[in-house]
């Protein structure tokens, strides 16, 4: 994160599914380096099985097409300040009944019972600010992608799920928002990002910064948004994108 932005989180307790790989691992680096005490998820069954460095991180392995691993795992918990439902991504037939189902099932109805399993844990939050939970959305839940039909449905379904616990749950002292995450190199994006600089170019064509967004860029609009400067702000998306989403295409 820029060196000239710091958080301090010591003392909260902090969840990030999908937490052992790409975005997720960024964000839970960021909470990690501010103080947090930071669980993450993964599917692998343990943080050994990864090849890179998990150190400090408290890993459990989950399962989030799976309501009742998901509620389990919040049954597990002591306490908790913030959620970040971050697992999540595209299947390989999405066009089949089957893909479309798992697709929905992983990337919002996750979110959904993961964060309703947490709730009592949120609500007794003490962290400054109010506890948060925060969803990591997609451009695709503004734009239509031919691919991704159920991916697409769900990450548009998130930023609505947002908005619904921000109004909801707001008055039991949750925030909720999402961050909306453009073009950004993962290990799941990599492949697209170096292998077809045709669609990259094109993509450029339209964002005012001309650049693929890193993890840490949506890692630092993450720990703003469950952060006390941003206490009064919940049910909304920010599109973290390069400015993919005001151009034209």
């Amino acid at each position: 994160m820029n060196k000239r932005v710091s958080f301090n989180y010591s003392g909260a307790s902090v969840l990030v599914t999908g937490g052992s790989n790409g975005i997720g691992l960024a964000i839970a680096r960021e909470y990690l380096a501010a103080g947090a005490s930071v669980m993450i998820t993964g599917r692998r069954e343990g943080a050994s099985d990864y090849e890179h460095d998990l150190s400090g991180l408290d890993y459990r392995q989950l399962d989030v097409s799976s309501r009742d691993a998901l509620i389990e795992l919040a049954n597990s918990l002591d306490t908790l300040d913030i959620l970040i439902n971050n697992a999540g991504g595209a299947q390989a037939d999405e066009w089949g009944h089957d893909g479309f189902d798992q697709s929905v099932s992983i990337n919002l109805s996750s979110a959904y019972h993961l964060s309703a399993a947490c709730k009592h844990l949120l609500e007794a939050s003490q962290f400054e600010g109010g506890a948060s939970i925060v969803g990591i959305a997609s451009m695709t839940s503004y734009f239509g992608y031919e691919w991704t039909p159920g991916y697409g449905a769900a990450k548009a379904g998130l930023v609505q799920l947002v908005k619904t616990l921000g109004i909801s749950w707001g008055p039991s002292g949750i925030r909720a928002n999402a961050v909306a995450a453009g073009m950004t190199r993962s290990n799941l994006t990599a492949p697209v990002i170096d292998g077809m600089p045709e669609l990259i170019e094109g993509m450029f064509e339209r964002q005012g910064l001309k650049r693929v967004g890193e993890g840490e860029d949506i890692a630092a609009a993450v720990l703003f948004l469950t952060s006390p400067a941003a206490s009064w702000v919940t049910g909304q998306t920010l599109a973290v994108d390069g400015g993919f989403s005001t151009g034209m295409g």
